[in-house]
């Protein structure tokens, strides 16, 4: 078996954020470290940074998208809250005294 990085992860989103296209919110990625049989330590590490570099690009591209989905959710909940203005504030605290 060669070496290789395994990462998996579970997300629990808000019960009605849509998912981002062509993810679940339960994944595991194997990302193999090349030149690992090669016997060099030098290329064994060489294959482990590559590894590493294109597990980053890979969850940070998921994470990212999940992220945007769950925030998109936020922001049109936001959107929904009547927010007090500045002059509500002064005539309530005019109103106390």
């Amino acid at each position: 078996m060669a070496p290789a990085i395994s990462i998996t992860y579970e997300l629990s989103p808000p019960s009605d954020t849509p998912a981002p296209e062509n993810l679940t919110s339960k994944k595991t990625h194997e990302f193999p470290v090349t030149n690992a049989d090669v016997g060099s330590q030098k290329a064994y590490y060489e294959g482990l940074r590559a590894a590493v570099l294109q597990a980053k690009s890979t969850l940070g591209e998921e994470l990212t998208a999940w992220r945007d989905a769950v925030g998109r959710r936020e922001d049109n909940k936001e959107a929904k809250i009547p927010k007090k203005s500045e002059d509500d504030d002064d005539e309530e605290e005019a109103e106390e005294e």
